[in-house]
């Protein structure tokens, strides 16, 4: 039962002690939806798959010349 009890506030009239009287025109906290949260895993999502094709593309652009050979006796002759 204790935690019902309110204590009374002494400087209720008093103003802030850094010089404040109104908090109507601070900025409020930054809150995100479940919208966004969605939004920004889908954009990290999309930015890391482009990034690991990208690395792919580099490597085999700077990786060794590789040539391609034919086996010729599959060739059919005719």
């Amino acid at each position: 039962m204790s935690e019902l009890i309110v204590e009374p506030v002494e400087d209720f009239g008093q103003p802030a002690t850094n010089g404040e009287l109104v908090h109507w025109m601070a900025k409020k906290p930054l809150r995100i939806g479940p919208t966004a949260v969605t939004a920004m895993a889908g954009g990290a999502f999309v930015l890391g798959v482009t990034a690991a094709v990208a690395v792919l593309a580099l490597a085999h652009w700077l990786g060794p010349q590789r040539e391609i050979t034919i086996a010729r006796g599959w060739r059919r002759r005719g």
